[in-house]
């Protein structure tokens, strides 16, 4: 069991909450299928892919993309010797309670409080067939095929949390003690960077101070389900008290400087200020965003409550997640930061076309993308020559040219419009 934890080292990161599920707990219907039986099999494959595969690699040879920005090396889930030497219920384990629960690596994620019991076993089916004997993997009876309930915060528990950090969240001691929990316990840097440590596969953190507002981080990481059921976060079952201290450490946080640079820059320029100042409204900047006609036409590439496009990140709740600091630095400056998941990707085929898009996924068979119009499209592997992860956004980069101050303050005043009820701003 030396090198348990590089037994999946890793996938999403930055969660929260629920109750933890015994393996054989619940009531299942009828026994779940063998590792030979095609559909569980491939439910493993879909599972493996969305949560393992970014440290694990696609065929489990441990050299997946975010491999290289950790402190241990993904475990070689193909190499038969790893897999003779554990068992079945050690790799459940592993799976559902996360390796500092078994005294291996903090870093790989718990996902006990995300998956479903028959998910995991299906993962481990999957995981045996990566090596050259396979081996056929049998759920217990009586394992739960539903997904945990992850807890759902009331307007209550939001004033409390409110409460709270106006009076201690921004105290030495939380911040030290959310400093440890995220550094040292949690599995967040396996897939989030801090200065320059941690994985790459979810939003950066070091502008997590500008970017969100601490009722979101809070309750974001309390339950990530219950506001993006397809996330590939894990929900990490956090208690309270953690979810409040490291939100306090996240909403402090200052990156390190580079070495080439005096200071790290997070904050806006003094000439955008007067956007802030200016007084915006509502719903002339609802006009804005609509207007199919007009400069902005935010809607054509943003979705909000169910209405507009999807080049963008879903805008619905906005209002709610990020900061007034942020939003007006997404619109006159959308480079600087681009939402994870919205990276753009350009493609060189084989004829020497180039295509460029919204990366959506990425497999064996080829490049799901979303292109500027906003259309499905897939490019097979085989057509295609080379390709590159871009750092720039699909979002035009010239609206301080092209908007007013009166307009964009508008704008801010009606994305502030998009926010759930059930959570509060603080004053920041």
């Amino acid at each position: 069991m030396l090198k348990l934890l590089k037994t999946l080292a890793l996938t999403v990161c930055f969660a929260v909450i629920s109750n933890s599920s015994a393996w054989a707990g619940g009531v299942s219907e009828s026994p779940l299928g063998a590792a030979t039986d095609p559909e569980f099999l491939q439910k493993g494959k879909h599972l493996f892919l969305d949560y393992c595969a970014h440290c694990h690699g696609n065929h489990g040879d441990g050299d997946g993309f975010n491999a290289e920005f950790l402190d241990k090396d993904p475990a070689e889930l193909s190499n038969p010797e790893f897999l003779a030497k554990r068992s079945d219920e050690q790799l459940f384990r592993v799976i559902s309670e996360g390796g500092a629960k078994v005294k291996k690596s903090y870093l790989m994620p718990v996902f006990g409080h995300t998956l479903s019991e028959e998910e995991i076993w299906s993962l481990i089916a999957f995981i045996r067939q990566l090596g050259p004997t396979g081996g056929a993997v049998k759920a217990p009876e009586g394992v739960k095929t539903e997904r945990p309930a992850g807890v759902v915060l009331s307007r209550s528990a939001m004033d409390s949390f409110s409460k709270w950090f106006a009076g201690e969240g921004q105290k030495k001691e939380q911040v030290t003690s959310g400093e440890l929990l995220i550094m040292n316990k949690k599995s967040c840097l396996g897939c989030h960077q801090l200065n320059e440590e941690g994985g790459r596969i979810g939003p950066n953190l070091n502008r997590s101070s500008f970017n969100y507002t601490p009722e979101w981080i809070y309750a974001w990481i309390s339950n990530p389900q219950a506001f993006h059921p397809g996330t590939k976060m894990p929900n990490l079952g956090l208690e309270p008290q953690e979810a409040r201290a490291i939100s306090a450490f996240l909403s402090s946080f200052e990156p390190e400087a580079d070495d080439e640079e005096e200071e790290a820059e997070v904050g806006i320029p003094e000439d955008w200020k007067q956007y802030l100042s200016a007084t915006g409204d509502a719903s002339r900047g609802e006009k804005i965003f609509n207007n199919a006609e007009g400069t902005a036409n935010c809607a054509k590439c943003h979705l909000v409550k169910g209405e507009g496009g999807s080049v963008g990140p879903e805008l619905s709740i906005v209002g709610t997640s990020r900061t007034r600091e942020f939003l007006l630095e997404s619109v006159l400056a959308p480079n600087e930061v681009i939402t994870a998941g919205y990276k753009t990707i350009m493609i060189l085929t084989k004829d020497r076309k180039f295509i460029t898009g919204i990366k959506i996924n990425e497999d064996e068979s080829g490049f799901d993308i979303v292109d500027k119009e906003g259309k499905n499209r897939h490019i097979p592997r085989e057509k295609v020559k080379k390709f590159k992860t871009q750092k720039i956004s699909t979002m035009p980069g010239n609206f301080k040219d092209l908007l007013e101050v009166q307009e964009v303050a508008d704008l801010l005043a009606y994305l502030g419009t998009l926010t759930l009820p059930a959570i509060t701003a603080s004053s920041r």
